[in-house]
């Protein structure tokens, strides 16, 4: 006899689904967190305080170990793995990105080791998963993309999520805000759309980042970093999502009623991925590689400014989330057009910024954790 108690019956309802996906996630982060606390603390693993930190305290930076387990256990809980066959190679590229970021955070890693694992995970899922972009998207590129250039293109987007939030980890709350922003917003896409199962995933991600905000932000006792564990596997989730919202037209069959999907999803993304850009123009014009680290990101600008780590990232997310709506209000525009304005904006928000502490430096003691 089949084992189904009538309770059960309610995860039937959607939103008693992702409601308790949600809180599942956040309770599994958050009880576990304290733990990972004592035990960074025992075994001495800390983020030491450097020249191009801006924080004054060693800090444990684990925090992604727990929103990895509080993301992976919710999604398997509350997912259809009928109606979401894809979990399975998702879950893979999570726990190769895990162990590849929990190595790094420990005894840290070559950046050509850490690409080299990037690389893997997106093989998983775009290669063994099938979970890659087939179609243009009306963003300068072909309606149908061929096999080939569809792998390549959708490895380079992944690739280029993973290491955007990895770069804009810099200050508290900003990566993990940027992360709750952006499955909140995903995941109310595929709401929309009836995709429940990747509704499900986006708010179990964002119980559990809503959970390691509240440490990470706010608590004394039990502070911690994302370190590249978490930020490695917020990129990567967002970056499935984005894929799967760009390939919602080929399933539907109707390209051109999603047009607006890659500006939208553009606008969700656009601060890690404005940075990343930015930072690496400004390193090549300066004769230095783009993969040496330094202080010259949006947030250190917007930290120097605001004078804490809570402001500027209050700050950035206002300006994340006025984009966003800016740019549903104004889907009717297509693509390039609200691209364009997206970028038009975050760059003047940059230059007056620029040329603000041009005229007003502020030291780099003046930051508060």
């Amino acid at each position: 006899m089949d084992f189904n108690p009538e309770f059960l019956k309610i995860f039937s309802i959607p939103w008693v689904t992702l409601s308790a996906a949600c809180v599942f996630s956040f309770i599994v982060t958050f009880v576990g967190i304290p733990s990972v606390v004592k035990i960074s603390r025992i075994k001495g693993l800390y983020d030491i305080p450097g020249e191009r930190t801006s924080h004054q305290l060693p800090t444990p930076r684990l925090g992604g170990s727990m929103i990895f387990s509080g993301a992976i256990l919710s999604s398997v809980v509350f997912t259809s793995l009928e109606s979401a066959y894809e979990l399975k190679y998702i879950i893979a590229g999570m726990i190769v990105l895990f162990f590849i970021g929990l190595k790094d955070d420990i005894v840290s890693l070559v950046p050509l080791k850490k690409a080299a694992g990037q690389l893997f995970a997106a093989l998983i899922i775009v290669v063994a998963g099938n979970i890659r972009l087939t179609i243009g998207a009306g963003l300068m590129m072909p309606d149908y993309l061929s096999y080939l250039i569809s792998i390549l293109v959708t490895i380079l987007l992944v690739m280029t999520l993973i290491n955007s939030i990895n770069l804009i980890d810099g200050i508290d709350g900003l990566a993990s805000g940027i992360g709750i922003v952006g499955s909140v917003s995903f995941g109310t896409w595929f709401i929309m759309n009836g995709l429940i199962s990747y509704a499900v995933i986006c708010l179990s991600l964002a119980g559990s980042l809503i959970a390691f905000l509240w440490f990470n932000l706010f608590s004394k006792k039990f502070k911690i970093f994302l370190g590249d564990t978490g930020s490695m596997l917020i990129g990567f989730l967002l970056a499935v999502f984005v894929i799967r919202i760009l390939e919602t037209g080929t399933d539907k069959g109707a390209l051109k009623t999603f047009t607006s999907a890659p500006a939208i999803a553009f606008s969700i993304l656009i601060l890690p991925l404005f940075d990343t850009l930015r930072i690496c123009i400004v390193r090549l014009f300066q004769g230095k590689s783009i993969f040496r680290s330094d202080n010259n990101h949006i947030h250190h600008y917007v930290l120097r400014i605001s004078g804490t780590h809570l402001k500027a990232t209050i700050a950035m997310l206002f300006v994340n989330i006025a984009l966003i709506i800016m740019t549903i209000l104004n889907r009717e525009l297509g693509n390039i057009p609200l691209v364009l304005l997206n970028l038009a904006i975050v760059t003047g928000i940059s230059l007056s910024l620029y040329f603000y502490l041009r005229k007003h430096p502020l030291r780099n003691n003046s930051y508060k954790e």
